[in-house]
């Protein structure tokens, strides 16, 4: 299984990290009045975030409720 940014959803290569570099450095900057805000930055990122499911080799439900 592979670790994965929980905000942007980009593949991590530490498997302790929960942030990608680009996400724990726009967590830990400061913000100037003008820019977006560190909600607005991780809605942003998650609604660009595609979620894809590979589901090949996964077994459907009616398999296991049948006797």
């Amino acid at each position: 299984m592979e670790n994965r940014c929980i905000i942007c959803g980009k593949k991590l290569h530490d498997p302790y990290a929960i942030y990608c570099a680009e996400c724990e450095y726009e967590i830990k900057r400061v913000r100037l009045e003008d820019e977006e805000s560190l909600e607005d930055y991780i809605e942003r990122m998650r609604s660009i975030q595609q979620k894809e499911v590979n589901l090949e080799g996964v077994k459907s439900l009616d398999f296991w409720l049948t006797d």
